[in-house]
């Protein structure tokens, strides 16, 4: 009877220690139990050295971000500019010379040869010579010199020397009978101009012989 009783208390203590075993497994298994995750190390800031120097920062001025034009030059860029003729002259593209002139001819009271200027032309030039001469007594087989008035004018300048009204010449040469010419002709804008070169002669009622060569050129 002793060792029944002896027995079952054996029993019991094993019965006992393996429950306990069981809730301390579950108890190390449950959730809650579990230590708290450790949080991410935080990645250790590495200063700059002289072999890395690490990203380039770019520096926005604060005075050049609140510097602004003056008034008046975001007016003149406002503003459309007035263009003058002047400023449509334009030499790109230049004609050729043109040698308007070259035979002989008799004046009388006087021979006229007109030539035009294109529009935009800069620096139009009047070259020349001429050579005037009367034929003298028909036994005479030599010329004999005689002076002649060498004129320029343009179109109005034209009309009144035509129609006997006074008036100026836009260039005027001295009387001669053997004379080279270079006149600088006013340029031309957005328009054309025509121009007439008048031999007349110098107060001679007998008639005078020119022999004459003359180009006008546009550059």
């Amino acid at each position: 009877m002793k060792a029944m009783s002896q027995l079952l208390i054996l029993v019991l203590i094993f019965s006992l220690c393996g429950c306990s075993k069981k809730t301390s497994s579950q108890a190390k298994s449950h959730p809650a139990a579990r230590p708290a995750a450790q949080p991410p190390e935080e990645t250790a800031i590495k200063a700059a050295t002289p072999e890395d120097l690490g990203p380039i920062a770019t520096v926005v001025s604060p005075v050049k971000m609140l510097t602004k034009e003056p008034a008046d030059t975001q007016r003149q860029a406002a503003e459309p500019q007035v263009m003058s003729a002047a400023d449509y002259v334009d030499a790109t593209v230049l004609p050729a010379p043109r040698n308007f002139l070259h035979k002989q001819f008799t004046v009388t009271s006087y021979s006229e040869f007109a030539f035009t200027v294109p529009p935009h032309i800069v620096n139009p030039t009047l070259r020349g010579n001429f050579r005037a001469f009367t034929k003298g007594n028909p036994d005479s087989t030599s010329p004999k010199p005689a002076d002649i008035d060498l004129i320029l004018m343009n179109g109005q300048e034209f009309d009144d020397f035509v129609h006997g009204r006074p008036g100026d010449a836009t260039y005027e040469a001295d009387s001669s009978h053997n004379q080279a010419v270079k006149y600088a002709i006013p340029p031309t804008h957005d328009r054309a101009e025509r121009y007439h070169l008048v031999f007349q002669g110098a107060g001679r009622s007998r008639a005078i012989v020119v022999e004459a060569d003359f180009t006008v050129s546009f550059q």
